[in-house]
């Protein structure tokens, strides 16, 4: 006989506690024990409860290898009769036989209805079969017979590569939303309908009557980045600012040669670059950059209040004067093909066509922002990381409904993109040197990132598996929070990041007027959807677990314990930095900063 003490850990959550019936049993290096149940009068799992239980087994089973959770209903039916499956949320278990001699068995994990649950100590056993040599060939045939009639047979046989659901509530509890989260999103999409339907904006279709209109608009929660954006957003230097340090911080790069298909002259930019200057000296020099948005060219458009939208394919060129001066924009063209209907327009141009050229960029960058550098590189790539394609947005979704390029478009985008994404792009430090960016100044994206990033430098006999589990981690976590907590401040002044553009680009210059550039931006409805969607998407609606914290304690072995605590230094170092850094700075770079970063996409 061998005796053990079991102490079980319940969660804290709203239901957590179940009325069913748990037993266990334990896996050794001699053999199984007989399930023991672990029973006392009354509700033993209740909510937030830690409770101990004397267990007695008829062998000893040797050196422990596993622990097997059993969940069933009672045998006899409550007072209230027929109920629904009890979902339980258990924490973790622990195994005593002595002083000293305890196992920790972490589980963090809803059990649904009848079923098993094999865990081994510091981790929950995932796999169909376990590895000890002895029990392959038993668990095998066990877990084969027994698998129509368990409810959690996705912890049995590992992640599934798709999911038929038919709705949300059909998933598993373990890969819903959080229920904490849920309830808050939806108060807040019901808050901020009913403000934006008291103001009259909801359902107007038509265009906005003028700026001045607009900015009754922008009222709407703005923030202190926010109100940046509506007092900056016609200047050249925040224009070339964000490339930088905006949503889309991923696409600018050095540039060595003029595109064939952008013919920029010295002429055209000599009110920039100055008397007696040249644009192949500037090349030579590395002072210049390009953003190119050619990946739209060509993309189909989507109808809004029955009107066709329009997209454009621009060029973008910037220079960078000193390393004290700032990134400046040089000359833009709105489509890829050079000629007389497709003007380059430059700072010197008639002040309406300067910024109207500038906010059809904005435009682009929305939708190759929305649609790649969120949506695929943030959202549906980690979700092929981690196997588990779970979340998709529905084609009802505002960001669909209510941007110019709508679902055809993205979807379009996304193939395109696919096409030529690479590993490498996917990894920062290749990233950057990718795009020739390591030095040009005031990119707190890069140097952020780069302090964030950190690949340890003792592990080179495993280096391409580091770079590739940090690349994943980055993604779902930093580069996430780079790209999404930042759209609402964007967007909330909308001519600064317009999701659709009702008329087509300009093919001359002198044509744009104040009722032009009204004209072109998207109606009120669309400006509405647009700023509600990024609103919830950009703010975290609670339950919140930032970057480097885990309150469900998987690992507790004194190694990666000690790794964890040394990443939670250094990450309280880098917010210090960060946040030294923007006391000085008129628009602080806050999107990297450690606490702001979820563990993962969690929005």
């Amino acid at each position: 006989m061998a005796k053990f003490r079991v102490r079980v850990s319940t969660g804290e959550a709203c239901g957590a506690g179940t009325w069913d019936k748990v037993s266990v049993s334990i896996v050794g290096t001699q053999g199984e024990s007989p399930l023991v149940p672990l029973d006392r009068l009354g509700k033993e799992f209740t909510a937030g409860a830690e409770e101990d239980f004397e267990v007695t087994l008829p062998q000893d089973v040797g050196a422990v290898l596993m622990l097997r959770v059993h969940k069933a209903p009672p045998e006899l039916p409550l007072p209230l009769g027929s109920r629904p499956p009890d979902a339980w949320f258990c924490r973790w278990f622990q195994l005593e036989w002595g002083p000293g001699a305890t196992l920790h068995f972490p589980c963090y994990q809803w059990l649904e209805g009848a079923g098993d649950l094999v865990l081994q100590e510091g981790a929950a056993k995932v796999s169909s079969e376990d590895h000890h040599p002895k029990l392959q060939l038993q668990r095998h045939e066990e877990l084969k017979a027994r698998k129509e009639m368990y409810s959690w047979k996705t912890y049995m046989e590992g992640w599934p590569h798709c999911l038929d659901q038919v709705t949300v509530k059909d998933l598993d509890l373990n890969i819903k939303y959080s229920e904490v989260k849920n309830a808050r999103f939806y108060l807040k999409v019901y808050s901020a309908f009913t403000e934006l339907k008291i103001k009259g904006f909801l359902n107007r279709t038509g265009l906005w009557r003028s700026l001045r209109e607009m900015k009754r608009m922008f009222h709407f929660h703005k923030t202190p980045a926010a109100e940046y954006v509506f007092e900056h957003w016609q200047e050249d230097a925040f224009f070339a600012s964000q490339f930088l340090n905006g949503l889309n911080p991923v696409l600018i790069r050095r540039c060595h040669s003029l595109p064939k298909n952008f013919p920029v002259t010295d002429e055209m930019v000599a009110p920039v670059l100055g008397p007696g200057t040249s644009l192949q000296a500037e090349l030579e020099k590395g002072s210049l950059f390009l953003v190119d948005h050619g990946i739209l060219s060509g993309v189909q458009t989507n109808v809004i209040n029955g009107k066709p939208q329009f997209s454009a394919a621009p060029m973008t060129l910037l220079y960078q004067s000193s390393e004290a001066g700032p990134l400046l924009p040089l000359a833009i063209q709105l489509k890829q093909t050079p000629g007389p209907d497709n003007p380059i327009f430059l700072p010197s141009d008639d002040k309406w066509d300067w910024l109207l050229a500038k906010t059809w960029v904005r435009n682009a960058e929305f939708s190759v922002h929305e649609a790649l550098t969120h949506l695929l590189h943030a959202h549906l790539l980690p979700e092929v990381f981690t196997l588990a394609t779970l979340r998709q947005l529905p084609r009802c979704h505002p960001l669909f409904k209510s941007t110019g390029l709508g679902t055809g478009g993205f979807s379009e985008l996304i193939k395109r993109n696919m096409e030529q994404l690479n590993y490498s792009a996917l990894c920062l430090p290749d990233d950057i040197q990718a795009r020739d960016v390591g030095d040009i100044p005031g990119y707190y994206y890069r140097n952020d990132g780069m302090q964030i990033w950190g690949v340890p430098s003792l592990l080179d006999t495993r280096e391409a598996l580091v770079q590739y589990v940090t690349m994943v981690i980055f993604t779902c976590s930093a580069k996430h929070t780079a790209v999404s907590a930042g759209q609402f401040d964007s967007c909330v002044w909308m001519p600064n990041l317009p999701p659709t553009m009702q008329l087509p680009p300009p093919t001359s210059k002198g044509q744009a007027r104040p009722e032009g550039f009204i004209a072109t931006l998207p109606p009120v409805n669309a400006t509405c959807d647009i700023i509600i969607a990024l609103w919830m998407l950009s703010k975290e609606p609670g339950d919140r677990r930032p970057l480097g914290h885990y309150p469900d304690e998987h690992f507790t072995e004194d190694a990666p314990r000690r790794s964890i605590a040394a990443f939670q230094r250094r990450l309280v170092q880098i917010s210090r930095e960060i946040e030294e850094r923007n006391r000085s700075l008129a628009l602080p770079y806050i999107y990297m900063d450690p606490p702001l970063i979820e563990n993962s996409v969690s929005i």
